[in-house]
């Protein structure tokens, strides 16, 4: 889901990313009160509707094509309802699931992670009633977004030398380097967050 801001330009890149977190959580949190699959797919599309509208059929392109990581959960929850004999409460959960995803990449398609960092750390601030460190869930959240797709493009460099040394392709031939490479990534970033004074906020 996690992907760089879209390069095709759309009527949501000026909204402010404040606004696109509220809509987002809301549109989101109203999906789980509805039951009718019909319902459901009318919902979900509308949200292809709404991908056509604000950038055109380029960016409509876009949103459908990241539907393929919602592939191997929509087939899972298929055969499993059809076990069961409860198709239209499966038909519900799988568009309720590509509904949310649609929604949730709608918002990281067209907002700069920068911006999304920024609205996280302005917002975390009230965890502070609830004795939590806010600076540390802020650069939590901040560094977990900035990584997702630094960790795509070295699993996807890591998929194009397997190729080139086997026929073969499966995903947990790479799984043990990526998740070295994840290790030592972390701790990098650790040494360089406790050289700077680690993650707890100085006091005014």
């Amino acid at each position: 889901m996690f992907t760089n801001v879209s390069s095709v330009g759309t009527k949501l890149d000026k909204i402010s990313v404040q606004r696109k977190i509220i809509f987002t959580c809301a549109a989101a949190a109203i999906l789980f009160f509805i039951k009718n699959p019909i319902v459901m797919f009318s919902i979900f599309a509308a949200l292809l509707l709404i991908y056509f509208i604000v950038g055109g059929l380029k960016f409509l392109g876009l949103g459908i094509y990241q539907l393929k990581v919602t592939v191997p959960f929509v087939i899972i929850l298929a055969f499993w309802h059809l076990y069961l004999d409860q198709l239209d409460r499966g038909m519900a959960l799988i568009f309720r699931l590509i509904s949310a995803f649609l929604i949730a990449n709608l918002f990281l398609l067209t907002s700069k992670i920068h911006d999304i960092i920024l609205a996280i750390q302005k917002y975390s601030v009230y965890l502070k009633i609830l004795g939590i460190n806010s600076h540390a869930v802020s650069i939590t959240i901040g560094l977990f977004i900035r990584s997702i797709p630094i960790l795509k493009q070295r699993a996807k460099n890591l998929m194009l030398a397997q190729s080139a040394r086997s026929t073969k392709r499966s995903f947990w031939r790479i799984s043990v380097p990526l998740a070295i490479s994840i290790l030592d990534d972390a701790d990098h970033v650790s040494e360089a967050l406790r050289a700077r004074g680690g993650i707890r906020k100085k006091e005014n």
